[in-house]
C-alpha cells in the first residue's frame, strides 16, 4: 500500500565560464606580496623550483597569501629564499 517512487530530473546547473574573481595582484611596495608573486610564477612554470616541476596547488596557496593581505597572522609559510630562475 506504499505509493510508487517517482523520480523527476533536477533542473540544469549553470556553471561559470570564468573564475568569479580575477587573480589577486600583489600589494604595491609589500615584500611579502612580491615574494608570494615570485613563488606563484615559479610554481606555475616550474622555473625556479628545486625539481623544475609545476605545483598548481602551491601557486593557488600563493594567491591566497596575496589575497589575504595584511598578513597577520601568516596564512602560508613560503620558502625564505626567492626562487632560482633557470634560463
Amino acid at each position: 500500500m506504499n505509493a510508487p517512487h517517482r523520480s523527476y530530473p533536477e533542473p540544469p546547473v549553470d556553471l561559470l565560464t570564468q573564475s568569479p574573481s580575477p587573480e589577486p595582484a600583489p600589494v604595491q611596495n609589500c615584500e611579502v606580496c612580491a615574494h608570494a608573486a615570485a613563488w606563484r610564477r615559479a610554481y606555475r612554470t616550474g622555473q625556479g623550483t628545486a625539481d623544475g616541476c609545476t605545483d598548481h596547488s602551491a601557486a593557488v596557496d600563493c594567491s591566497l597569501e596575496i589575497r589575504n593581505h595584511p598578513h597577520e597572522p601568516r596564512v602560508l609559510g613560503l620558502p625564505v629564499n626567492a626562487p632560482a630562475v633557470r634560463r
